[in-house]
């Protein structure tokens, strides 16, 4: 297929599929955006532009360590994923035990503690946490949060994992807690839940992608039994549920946001707060199969990454058209608003000026 790119934007495409075996092209338009320095200024695309993520990235090893960043070719999604990966800067730069962290998109807002290392102390039954040590500058991710493998005991070949969270830090069992001292609590807390015990029942905080077999997300992954091996495979099974592509936390999905939405940041860069709006970037996107248009619209994204530490975010737009039969039918996308002269062009079926013939190439 053709595409011709009007913007500075990444994109790609691919080939879907729904659980009936339906097949459709995926199209993915990613925008980078640099953080304004005043209110006053509208974000602008950053210099560098982000590629495509085309594979889940993840801070060590797979299955064993967060997913840093989820790729970018999620079929579709019902709502607009918001996830942040960054750490908790101290206020004035003064070191602090703890600092509270939030991300505010319109009207829906998120908070968490960020807290300073600590490491568990046991003396006899009582177990105990020692003082944070103060930071200016605190990473966190679903690694740092609540959970993960009991590690009290180096020789365990199985410890028992904390399913919510199975990366994590600060859990461990009462048949270790001999061994417990020296272990580390996690970085960061909910709002009014402070951690007091390993063994505890806590919510994992981060602001980042959660794992594809946890159990919060897993629950929408569908059946794969003996039923599903011999009758159904390679399709996707019945209960299948679409809410598998959301990479955020159900409380970091909201409705697809609107140019001009204000965001907030607070305590995520050493500025203290950032605050600007989503820059305006109608995207129309068209769509051709053969000389018919199939798809002509400006869709909103449908995910929203902030890199704070980087001080970008990106937009990422995605559409889904059926086919018909191959992929090989699509022939031609547009990317961004086609000037006149293009319009004109496609409707007496001539060939575009060289330069952008050129640059629309994929």
């Amino acid at each position: 297929m053709r595409v011709l790119n009007r913007t500075p934007y990444a994109h790609q495409f691919t080939m879907g599929m729904d659980k009936k075996g339906r097949e459709y092209l995926s199209f993915v338009v990613k925008g980078t955006f640099a953080f304004p320095d005043r209110l006053s200024d509208p974000p602008q695309p950053a210099d560098e532009q982000r590629p495509l993520v085309m594979a889940d990235e993840y801070t060590g090893a797979p299955g064993f360590s967060a997913t840093l960043w989820e790729t970018d070719f999620a079929f579709r999604k019902a709502c607009c994923d918001v996830v942040l990966q960054g750490a908790a800067h101290a206020p004035g730069g003064k070191p602090a035990e703890r600092v509270r962290v939030g991300v505010k998109v319109g009207d829906w807002s998120k908070q968490l503690d960020v807290v300073g290392q600590r490491e568990w102390r046991t003396l006899g039954p009582s177990i105990a946490a020692t003082k944070p040590y103060p930071f200016t500058r605190q990473p966190f991710s679903y690694d740092t949060a609540f959970g993960g493998p009991d590690r009290s005991d180096p020789e365990e070949k199985a410890p028992h994992v904390y399913r919510d969270n199975p990366v994590g830090i600060g859990f461990a069992t009462v048949t270790n807690q001999s061994k417990l001292t020296g272990q580390p609590l996690p970085n960061t807390e909910a709002v009014g839940d402070e951690v007091t015990s390993p063994y505890g029942k806590y919510r994992p905080m981060a602001l980042g992608p959660v794992g594809r077999g946890w159990p919060d997300r897993a629950r929408y992954g569908g059946t794969y039994d003996e039923h599903w091996e011999k009758n159904v495979f390679p399709f996707l099974p019945a209960d299948f549920d679409e809410r598998y592509y959301q990479m955020a936390p159900e409380d970091q999905q909201i409705g697809f946001p609107a140019t001009g939405t204000p965001v907030i940041l607070v305590n995520l860069t050493p500025r203290g707060r950032e605050e600007f709006r989503l820059p305006e970037t109608p995207l129309p996107l068209r769509v051709f199969r053969g000389r018919d248009v199939c798809f002509d619209a400006v869709p909103r994204p449908d995910t929203l990454i902030f890199d704070p530490e980087a001080r970008v975010f990106m937009l990422v737009w995605r559409i889904s058209v059926p086919m018909r039969r191959h992929i090989t039918e699509f022939t031609e996308a547009w990317i961004g608003r086609p000037t006149p002269a293009m319009e004109r062009a496609f409707e007496t079926g001539k060939r575009y000026a060289r330069t952008l013939a050129d640059e629309a190439e994929a």
